[in-house]
């Protein structure tokens, strides 16, 4: 499939995702929607592809839903677009591979929100934050009031969304959204520095502390331990786990296999 709103490439086991409608801010249409989907269905099978980055520009990361399509949307054609939408965040989120939201200048309402799925964000210190939707007499549905809190607290995440402010990178970073602020000429090295690290782990154990991090969102922590167990017995049948302790006494980094 040929895509008309995103460049995808790879580069030594790291799929590269970078949205590309830079006319309209990056913002997300019907179409864009759908060739993300397809992108990440791509990547999931696709088991060369250790980790994932998903970027924009210098100036915008992705300003949200295409108001000049939405705007005259009925409530069916709305549903549509939100299902779609709730369908790639979620599919983004469920990855079993670790991934990475590389933010530069404007992310702002459903581009914040997928930056959300993501396992980790990077922002440069020209990137500006916020979900403005409640401005516009709606609020973040592509997902935002259901992640928001779980990374940056209920009581600032109520605050951002009530209010719809527009923050800098520094706030970013105080609260917990970002993990990392670096000047923009830097933002691209650091991000693929860390992607390569990622890329490097072993792929079972990557894929097992995500699901298991996803748990603890919402089991009892007694069922989630009980779950923890069962999957770290698993792992020691592995060939990672022995490739893994193997390099370990014998002074050498592992080569993971994902087997």
């Amino acid at each position: 499939m040929e895509f008309k709103n995103i460049i995808y490439s790879q580069e030594d086991g790291i799929a590269i995702i970078q949205f590309n409608r830079p006319d309209d801010f990056n913002a997300f249409n019907l179409e864009m929607l759908e060739e993300l989907d397809v992108v990440l269905e791509r990547i999931k099978n696709d088991d060369m592809i250790k980790a994932v980055v998903i970027k924009g520009n210098d100036e915008v990361f992705a300003a949200g839903a295409d108001l000049r399509e939405v705007i005259n949307y009925g409530p069916l054609e709305v549903r549509n677009y939100i299902e779609k939408a709730h369908a790639m965040g979620l599919k983004l989120y469920k990855l079993s591979k670790p991934t990475i939201a590389s933010i530069a200048g404007f992310c702002l309402g459903g581009g914040c929100e997928l930056s959300l799925s993501c396992d980790m964000r990077i922002a440069a210190d020209n990137a500006m934050f916020g979900l403005p939707e409640i401005n516009l007499g709606i609020f973040p549905a592509g997902g935002g009031t259901q992640r928001l809190a779980r990374i940056v607290g209920y009581a600032v995440a109520r605050e951002l969304i009530l209010t719809g402010d527009i923050f800098n990178s520094n706030r970013a970073l105080e609260i917990g959204l970002v993990n990392k602020v670096v000047p923009l000429n830097e933002l691209e090295e650091t991000t693929m520095k860390l992607a390569r690290k990622l890329s490097r782990k072993p792929p079972l154990a990557v894929g097992m502390i995500k699901e298991l991090m996803d748990y603890s969102q919402h089991l009892d922590p007694n069922i989630g331990t009980a779950i923890e167990r069962e999957k770290f017995a698993v792992l020691f049948a592995s060939e990672d786990k022995t490739e893994g302790m193997k390099a370990f006494f014998e002074g050498r980094k592992p080569e993971f296999k994902g087997k």
